[in-house]
């Protein structure tokens, strides 16, 4: 309850900061937004048995991301997001595994919707559903998973037109639509990702800025309003 309590406090703290300070100025009309950067991905597979531990799959996956999203004048954009990823670890039952070829990788794509949460002047949180799709080449086979992921983001505007990006992916997914479907079926596959990139932006510019540069700057953006 104080942890509760402590953050409605702060929520309303930060409205009463900066009332109606709005950390974009939005440009009419829709046009895309890119992002790119470095990703982890933590994948779990369990098979359940009732004799004996569960077999349990895990991998750590580095790579890196892309992601386009669909600017609207309304308060969700369409996004997708690709991303590059290799197995660097893959444990059974927490026992490493060392694969005998080591060149295998993972693709990932999520499609779905972004909604603004919150936005205050140098704070920027946004969340939405997602469809995921998983592919990984691996010494064993090659997995294909399919499912519904969720996401939540953070955003830090440090210029006009660049914004460190902060995301998080969660996703439930069935793990049999590969080639393990007969052989190996999993009970449950879920995945967490973590992106840290940057956004460039001409057109959605950030109205504060935690460098706002030079004076003259800042007159152009506001003239421009």
């Amino acid at each position: 309850m104080k942890k509760l309590a402590a953050l409605v406090i702060f929520t309303l703290l930060a409205v009463s900061i900066a009332p109606g300070a709005f950390a974009q100025d939005n440009a009419s009309g829709f046009y895309l937004l890119f992002s790119e950067g470095l990703t982890c991905s933590w994948l779990t597979r369990i098979i359940k048995k009732t004799e004996r531990s569960n077999f349990v799959f895990e991998d750590f996956l580095p790579g890196l991301y892309f992601r386009m999203d669909l600017h609207t004048p309304t308060i969700f954009t369409p996004m997708v997001r690709i991303a590059a990823l290799y197995p660097a670890v893959s444990t059974f039952n927490k026992f490493p595994q060392q694969p005998n070829v080591p060149l295998h990788f993972g693709a990932d794509m999520n499609l779905g919707v972004n909604f603004k949460i919150l936005e205050f002047a140098y704070f920027r949180l946004n969340a939405g559903p997602a469809l995921h799709l998983f592919f990984l080449n691996s010494e064993r086979w090659n997995y294909l998973d399919l499912g519904a992921a969720g996401f939540i983001g953070m955003e830090l505007p440090v210029s006009q037109g660049w914004t460190v990006i902060c995301n998080g992916f969660a996703s439930l997914d069935n793990g049999n639509l590969g080639a393990n479907r007969n052989m190996e079926p999993f009970d449950i596959a879920y995945q967490y990702q973590i992106d840290i990139g940057v956004r460039y932006s001409k057109k959605l510019r950030n109205k504060t800025s935690l460098f706002p540069g030079n004076k003259a700057a800042q007159e152009s953006l506001h003239l421009s309003r």
